[in-house]
């Protein structure tokens, strides 16, 4: 017998006894369509936190800021240090301190990070509104519609939050783009007021990490910088709180935390965004892996009414076994005949289980998009690839085939003689 052969007989011979073969398949079911949601709910969210990261700094950026910053770690005072920085000045960051930061292995660049002082924004002759901004950095910005800010040129650009949509009469994203604003500024010293005229390019996703934070284009920063700084002694301009450092590229752990060691060394705290929100992905491959482990307990159940679907299809068929090795047929073709109805049934268990999600998964999503998730634009719930569903229902069918061994080697061991006289 070959083994299409033998394929197409264990297919015929699983339905025999359909209602007994169905609740197997059920079963496994049930393990495989909860282990495709749950998985499909740690790639969604896990990509939405990935993007998140992009947006705040990238896989290959560090924020540094003073040592002064992260305080004591064993809970006592510091002693004071004439060659460090102290009162105000230990909590900023001066361009003698980004040219350290530049010099030290493993920094390919360093650049300031602005927190923009603005007085309000404002469009046409419309509400004036309060304004948190950012200035633009050498990173990936999640976007609902248009493209990002110009680190470059001398236009006067803005990637607007969000939560300014409806306050500034935009109904839509795209209804905002192309559309000017007017931003007030004024100097810390000696509060003279001056307006710029921005344009929006861009309205960001809903962010986890800068909510509401909006993202200006590098010289619309430099302008309201210089705005800011209007009139203060010199001693007193081109202090930041952060740096964002640019790491060299595929820096393995060990050699960033290395990294981090030597600006530790010479008076600078630093982190990765991955240190900043690690805690959040932890949480949901926490929770997403104990949602799996019941899949687990559900496929393990159905392992066993795998075996007792075989065995009791050995029992009822040990005449014909017995028949078949009688004829011929070895112990080894015996065993692969009922491996293979084991894997079929792991095979159509998986298959409608993964299916299952998978429609399930398109309607979730639409009703989290509009409901308990309306306000995280760019965050698809569920999210399903090919290569994570091959291996669940390689998984599956393997638990399938190790179930059916059992019974399968009962069959191949079965004696042609006392078979044949089985009553």
């Amino acid at each position: 017998m070959k083994l299409f052969d033998i394929i197409k007989s264990a297919s015929s011979n699983l339905w025999r006894n359909k209602g007994r073969t169905v609740l197997t398949v059920i079963a496994i079911f049930i393990g495989a369509f909860t282990i495709s949601l749950t998985t499909g709910v740690n790639n969604g969210v896990n990509d939405y936190i990935d993007r998140q990261i992009s947006g705040v700094g990238g896989e290959d950026q560090l924020m540094v800021f003073p040592e002064s910053q992260m305080g004591s770690t064993d809970n006592e005072p510091q002693k004071y240090d004439p060659d460090k920085a102290s009162g105000a000045d230990a909590y900023y960051l001066t361009t003698k301190d980004l040219d350290k930061i530049k010099a030290t292995k493993g920094i390919k660049k360093v650049e300031p990070f602005h927190f923009l002082s603005t007085d309000y924004i404002q469009r046409n002759d419309g509400e004036k509104y309060l304004l948190s901004a950012v200035s633009v950095s050498d990173i990936s910005i999640d976007l609902e519609a248009g493209r990002e800010v110009n680190s470059t040129g001398d236009k006067y650009e803005i990637n607007i939050a969000p939560e300014y949509m409806k306050s500034l009469g935009f109904k839509t994203a795209k209804d905002a783009l192309n559309q000017n604003l007017k931003i007030a500024v004024s100097s810390q010293a000696t509060g003279e007021q001056e307006v710029l005229n921005a344009t929006i390019v861009g309205v960001r996703n809903v962010s986890l990490i800068q909510q509401g934070q909006s993202i200006m284009s590098k010289a619309l920063s430099d302008k309201i910088v210089s705005v800011n700084e209007k009139g203060l002694p010199e001693n007193m301009k081109n202090k930041y709180g952060t740096l964002f450092a640019t790491m060299d590229k595929n820096l393995s752990k060990k050699q960033i935390e290395q990294l981090k060691k030597r600006l530790n060394k010479k008076g600078f705290a630093a982190m990765t965004v991955e240190d900043e929100i690690g805690m959040i992905r932890q949480v949901i491959n926490a929770i997403t892996g104990v949602l799996t482990l019941f899949g687990a307990i559900a496929l393990l159940a159905a392992s066993f009414g795998i075996i007792n679907t075989l065995y009791m299809s050995v029992q009822d068929r040990t005449r014909e076994i017995g028949l078949m090795k009688a004829m011929g047929m070895g112990r080894f073709k015996v065993f692969l005949t009922f491996s293979i109805e084991a894997l079929l049934i792991g095979f159509w268990g998986g298959v409608t289980g993964i299916a299952g999600a998978v429609v399930a998964g398109h309607f979730l999503n639409d009703f989290a998009t509009t409901s308990f998730l309306d306000g995280l634009t760019g965050l698809t719930l569920l999210q399903f690839s090919w290569p994570s569903m091959l291996i669940i229902l390689l998984i599956i069918m393997l638990i399938a085939f190790l179930a059916g061994t059992f019974p399968a080697n009962r069959a191949a061991r079965l004696d042609p003689i006392n078979a044949l006289r089985y009553e």
